[in-house]
């Protein structure tokens, strides 16, 4: 393999968050599914534990991934990570039949306070109801597909790194609300008979179709920043762009017909059966597996809370939430990446170097601020990863230069450089470049806007604590209202 795809290969973003909730998730659900089988539930075999875990390292490779690294720079590679995101990892997670583990996974006090008594409640089960109703379903994730590959949004998503993961978010949702109808997880009921998932899938396979058509056969290039950007492996623009719908094209019509040729296959062999009453209902599921409910004795002294007693179920759950919730949001607010967010800045052919600068989307401001350099030849355009390249920056009107200091970077193929910038104005850069003998250098210059006074809006810690605050609303409401019933009903006997 080419030295150029081996370092595009090594070139990974772990992102600390999503990495954190991954790992979380599967934790739960592990524990949750060993809970089950211990008690003696065959409900959820172990084939299905290994279909969450592979939805959820499919969910991670998608976004850790040079597939990540290299979204901003290939079409193609943006396309297949969207591919993994709506018809990959969902299924898949689906299949692992995710509701009762996960909920059976978290601490008991967690699991009989509040996620019981939330997927039992009303409203919160019409609401799922009427989300995972087919039409509704087909028609959000045709919604966000379609919307989110019109030029403005997808140019939004690739300027900006919270929008960005915005995108990614509204597609693994949706996605999962797709699936829903066709997977059916247990213990979930169908809003329609099996054989409508048939044209139901169809359906989705048509608006895939119609999408990747408008990729695959436009004359233009529909996207300006791929037409910026260098090209890394041979691919000019439109090239890219076709190869992207063609890549959607036969990947969305595998991951929709093969299961709808499954439920077809599934549905002409099964025989038919006799018709019987509608069963009586009884306690819900999730009544079944999870405790009693038991009040809450705050007023028991520290040291008298044993194991298995409510003090202590609920002290465990606050220690799980506070160090899970507080990792999460510190994770969240430190792990967005500069080079998510970079642009073309400055391109141009030097000797025998085909040189090309990203920095901000936005314009450079006073302050700390990184450039990554591309050095490729000029005649070939390969990249050259042996190549050393040094960045300096002096302003306009003279001054002694600042050199920039070296720094890793997520892509392998960059050499990424960071630089405090006193002032603003127009400032010179000025860049040389050396590989074996060759040696070029060039100069270009950039604007450099004043530093805004920009608070640091930890929204991260106050969702948290907006979390909290609901969570105790929640659980003293209900204990307030088992407390009264409890007490009509000494005075009713």
């Amino acid at each position: 393999m080419q030295p150029v795809y081996l370092a595009a290969l090594r070139s990974w973003a772990i992102p600390p968050a999503a990495t954190f909730a991954v790992i979380v998730t599967a934790l739960v659900y592990l524990r949750g599914w060993w809970l089950l089988r211990r008690a003696g539930s065959r409900a959820v075999p172990p084939w299905r534990a290994v279909m969450f875990l592979a939805g959820l390292l499919t969910l991670w490779i998608a976004l850790a991934s040079p597939m990540d690294v290299f979204n901003s720079f290939l079409l193609t590679a943006h396309m297949l990570q969207h591919m993994l995101l709506m018809m990959v990892s969902p299924p898949l997670i689906l299949l692992g039949a995710p509701l009762i583990p996960l909920v059976r996974g978290l601490p008991i006090f967690a699991a009989r306070e509040f996620a019981g008594p939330f997927l039992n409640w009303p409203v919160a089960t019409r609401v799922g109801r009427a989300l995972t109703h087919p039409i509704v379903a087909l028609l959000l994730m045709g919604a966000a597909m379609f919307a989110w590959h019109t030029p403005a949004l997808y140019e939004l998503a690739l300027r900006s790194a919270a929008w960005h993961q915005f995108e990614h978010a509204c597609f693994f949702l949706t996605s999962l609300i797709f699936w829903w109808p066709v997977i059916q997880p247990w213990p979930s009921r169908p809003h329609w008979p099996r054989w409508a998932m048939v044209p139901y899938l169809l359906v989705a396979d048509l608006q895939n179709t119609v999408l990747s058509a408008i990729l695959a056969f436009s004359d233009r290039v529909l996207y300006p920043s791929y037409a910026a950007a260098p090209r890394l492996f041979g691919l000019s623009p439109l090239e890219d762009q076709v190869a992207s719908g063609a890549m959607m094209w036969v990947l969305g019509s595998v991951a929709f017909l093969i299961p709808a040729i499954m439920i077809a296959v599934q549905c002409l062999s099964k025989k038919p059966a006799a018709l019987a009453p509608p069963p009586k209902r009884g306690p819900t599921l999730l009544e079944t597996m999870l405790p009693d409910r038991v009040s809450l004795p705050f007023s028991l002294p520290f040291k008298r809370l044993k194991p298995n007693s409510p003090g202590f179920e609920a002290l465990v759950f606050v220690a799980f939430f506070l160090i899970t919730g507080i990792a999460f949001a510190a994770l969240l607010t430190s792990g967005d990446s500069d080079e998510d967010s970079q642009a073309v800045v400055w391109s141009g052919i030097n000797g025998p170097f085909l040189l090309t600068v990203f920095g901000p989307s936005e314009e450079l401001r006073s302050g700390p601020n990184s450039l990554s350099v591309l050095v490729q030849d000029a005649k070939t355009s390969e990249p050259l990863l042996d190549a050393k390249a040094e960045l300096l920056a002096r302003p306009s009107g003279g001054g002694e230069p600042l050199v920039m200091e070296r720094v890793e970077s997520e892509n392998a193929l960059l050499q990424t450089m960071e630089v405090n910038l006193p002032n603003p104005g127009r400032w010179e850069f000025q860049i040389a470049v050396q590989d074996e003998a060759r040696t070029a250098s060039a100069k270009f210059p950039l604007p450099v806007a004043k530093a805004e006074a920009e608070i640091q809006f930890r929204w991260a810690y106050v969702g948290l604590a907006v979390l909290a605050a609901i969570l105790c609303f929640s659980y003293l409401r209900r204990s307030r209202a088992t407390k009264s019933a409890d007490v009509q009903q000494t005075v009713a006997s």
